[in-house]
């Protein structure tokens, strides 16, 4: 069993969710943090989603109002993925969120 640490970025281009990360199918996760820098020039709300692969649902767990030229932490606590488990994030705006992800992948290879 190994522990791999990662991180996967995201730029936010459309107002939909999109993916950043997908847990292996041989694998376990456990999101550290999620930050996010609003770069644009007004308040921007952002949504982080888990899509629950076992339940093919798609679930918020956390929603921020982030100010202009600002950044912050959306996630409001460690998160735990399952096997193909996918987190997503959404912002309201296109074009104005960018960031980070810091992850511990821990896989039974």
């Amino acid at each position: 069993m190994a522990n791999i640490y990662k991180n996967a970025q995201f730029d936010l281009t459309t107002t939909g969710a999109t993916d950043v990360y997908t847990v292996p199918s041989n694998s376990r996760a456990i999101i550290q943090n999620i930050h996010a820098a609003n770069v644009g020039a007004g308040n921007v709300v952002v949504h982080a989603h888990i899509y629950d692969n076992s339940a093919t649902t798609q679930y918020t767990f956390a929603k921020h109002t982030i100010a202009a030229n600002n950044s912050q932490s959306i996630s409001d606590g460690s998160v735990i993925l399952e096997e193909n488990d996918v987190l997503r994030v959404q912002a309201d705006s296109a074009n104005d969120i960018e960031g980070t992800c810091a992850i511990l992948e821990i896989n039974r290879d």
